[in-house]
Parts: structure tokens; C-alpha cells; sequence
């Protein structure tokens, strides 16, 4: 069962499980997800309870895990393997070139290298493609939005992309910049700008307190359902 609580001034999402345990469990996952255990007879009142006691442990924790760099990459891109590409699966079509390049192509990614032996090669030309993508769309989305923002005081921001592990983007007012997961591009377009609004809006309110999600939900008032999209990739 998924249930939210504010710590702190932060909105932080836990997945309930009712089982026969003694006490009370907490588990922050490297994946920046929260998982508590309880047995049935526990009243929802006393499992927050503990999880406003420990909301220091467990801010910290996500913040932790939020910084830590992606893995390296979960597949090589061979032949017939599948990436999905704004909500789409896209199934890769290998092919031997001149150059390292990336095509659309319907319903498929024409993967086209020097040496399609190589599962280096294969793995640099696709990440570099899927990040140069996500890099134009959210810099289009940044571009739609930020003039609607502009009279509060947003800024046009320097638009940077790399793997994250846990967060979908990170905004650094102070430097006028924000950061978006690569792994972004792989999801449809409206949690894409979802993520980019959300950002956006942190120019004017940097943690999740209230007055930040009244403000998100000004502009874009079906936030959370293309959250929770977002965070239910078997919905794409």
C-alpha cells in the first residue's frame, strides 16, 4: 500500500507492507524508495509516528542515495534489444557504417557503428544519442515553460544532463542551473515535463514544503498523476 507523509517540510513517499513482524521496519532502498513493515494490529497513527522520529535518518538517507552516480550501463545495445524512447519501446536494428550514429526509424533505433562487435562502441554511440535526446527535449520544455514562470522571478536555466541513480533532476538556484537524469528520455513526454515544471518551480521554492506544491499544482494541476506514471514504468 503507498502512503505519503511530510517530514521535515518534505513530501516523502513509503510503500506499506502489512505482515507478522515484532516491530516496526524501515528500509530506505538504493532506488530512493522507502519500504515500512508492520504487523496489522499497528495503527497507521503510531507507524508515523516512528517515521517523524527517524526523519532526520531518513531524509538523509534519500539524499545519500540521490547522489550517487548511475551504474554503469544495464544492457549493450545488441542487436533486437529493446530501449524505450519517450514512453515507446524501440527495438534496436544493428548495423555496420562509417560512423557511430543513432536513427529513428518507426518503431525501431538503427544503431549504426564502425564495429558492431563491440559492445563498447555500441553502448558510447547509444548513450551519447539518448543523452544529446534528452538534452533538446528538455531544453524544448524548459523553453515552453519558463516564459509562463518568468513573472515570479524563474530564470532562463542552463540545462545539464547525466545519469542519475535516484532523482529525475536536481535544481541548483543559486547557480541558475538545473541537472535532468538521461534516463528521463525514456519516459513519455508529459512526465517529461512534469519533471521539467517541478524543477522549474524550485527557482521559487527549493524544498517541498506546501507553498512549493500549490505552486506546481498552478501550473500544472495533474502533477501527481504524471508522477505517479512516471514512477509506474509499466504504464508507459
Amino acid at each position: 500500500m503507498k502512503e505519503t507523509i511530510w517530514l521535515q517540510g518534505r513530501l516523502v513517499s513509503y510503500e506499506l507492507t502489512r505482515k507478522p513482524v515484532k516491530n516496526i521496519n524501515i528500509r530506505v532502498r538504493a532506488n530512493g524508495s522507502v519500504g515500512v513493515s508492520a504487523d496489522a494490529r499497528v495503527p497507521k497513527e503510531e507507524i508515523e509516528k516512528i517515521l517523524q522520529q527517524k526523519a532526520s535518518f531518513l531524509l538523509n538517507a534519500l539524499d545519500r542515495f540521490a547522489a550517487q552516480p548511475l551504474p554503469a550501463a544495464q544492457q549493450d545495445y545488441a542487436a533486437g534489444s529493446v530501449v524505450f524512447l519517450l514512453g515507446r519501446a524501440c527495438q534496436v536494428s544493428l548495423a555496420k557504417g562509417t560512423r557511430n550514429e543513432v536513427r529513428p526509424k518507426k518503431e525501431k533505433l538503427l544503431l549504426t557503428v564502425t564495429d558492431p562487435e563491440t559492445p563498447s562502441l555500441r553502448i558510447k554511440t547509444m548513450e551519447m544519442f539518448l543523452k544529446e535526446t534528452c538534452l533538446c527535449v528538455t531544453r524544448s520544455l524548459c523553453q515552453k515553460w519558463q516564459p509562463k514562470m518568468a513573472h515570479l522571478g524563474v530564470p532562463v536555466p542552463e540545462i545539464h544532463v547525466r545519469s542519475m541513480i535516484s532523482r529525475w533532476g536536481s535544481c541548483k538556484p543559486s547557480a541558475g542551473r538545473i541537472t535532468f537524469a538521461r534516463q528521463l528520455v525514456a519516459a513519455p513526454l508529459s512526465c517529461v515535463e512534469y519533471v521539467v515544471c517541478h524543477e522549474l518551480v524550485h527557482f521559487l521554492h527549493p524544498n517541498h514544503a506546501k507553498a512549493f506544491y500549490d505552486c506546481l499544482s498552478s501550473f500544472l494541476p495533474d502533477w501527481d498523476v504524471r508522477r505517479q506514471r512516471l514512477n509506474s514504468p509499466g504504464d508507459w
